[in-house]
């Protein structure tokens, strides 16, 4: 039979520090570091995105912001999850306190969002291995010796396979990566003109897509010649 120390798992915790004391450990650079300056940024922008960027209605001054942001920021954030993954934590949060009081919670503070934060992050960023492993799966062709996917087939994947996307959120999803759409698309002014979208990806998406070319000109990578990770 196993036994715990009980003890010695309080002392441990103790030394970790109280509160939020050893999730600020765990960001790069600590409470005072870049990364938490950024995203504490990012937090309140998704008040004001909550609101309405461009209201001229009196603000309503938070120190939460809905869940329905807590994708968002996570995004802004450099984190890529599924929607499956999004459900997830907006869940861990939603019914954190149901046993308790029996009702939902429908906003994030800081401090839990960084908790959400550092739980849900993956250990290593997206690596560029992972993106030419997977174009190597899906890739029919080779271009300057790398698998490359045909422009119309990648397309067709993104709205049949797993967490599939509808026409028209491939439009504008696509044509806000490559530059000519507001940034933030429609989830910053609400509407999408999806007018000339085709012609916009067939002038401006090549016909073969290749690994790095998806990661630097599309998602804007960019990539450093040692880098193992792009995140």
């Amino acid at each position: 039979m196993w036994n715990v120390n009980v003890q010695a798992l309080e002392a441990v915790a103790r030394l970790g520090g109280d509160d939020l004391i050893p999730f600020y450990g765990l960001l790069e650079g600590g409470r005072d570091g870049v990364l938490f300056r950024e995203l504490e940024n990012y937090f309140y922008y998704a008040q004001l995105r909550s609101q309405g960027i461009d209201t001229m209605d009196t603000r309503v001054v938070s120190t939460e912001i809905p869940l329905s942001e807590v994708p968002f920021v996570m995004r802004a954030m450099g984190l890529y999850p599924s929607e499956q993954e999004v459900e997830d934590m907006v869940n861990e949060v939603k019914f954190s306190k149901y046993v308790e009081t029996g009702k939902y919670v429908d906003c994030i503070d800081l401090g839990t969002f960084i908790k959400l934060y550092v739980n849900h992050r993956p250990a290593f960023g997206l690596s560029v291995d992972q993106l030419h492993h997977a174009f190597e799966v899906l890739g029919l062709e080779e271009v300057d010796g790398q698998a490359a996917i045909e422009r119309g087939h990648l397309l067709d994947i993104l709205q049949t396979r797993g967490e599939h996307m509808t026409e028209a959120e491939v439009a504008e999803y696509i044509t806000t990566l490559l530059g000519f759409n507001a940034e933030g698309g429609s989830s910053e002014i609400g509407t999408f003109d999806s007018t000339n979208s085709v012609d916009l990806i067939d002038e401006n998406l090549p016909e073969e897509i290749t690994a790095d070319m998806f990661a630097a000109e599309i998602l804007g990578f960019g990539r450093e010649p040692d880098a193992e990770a792009v995140v």
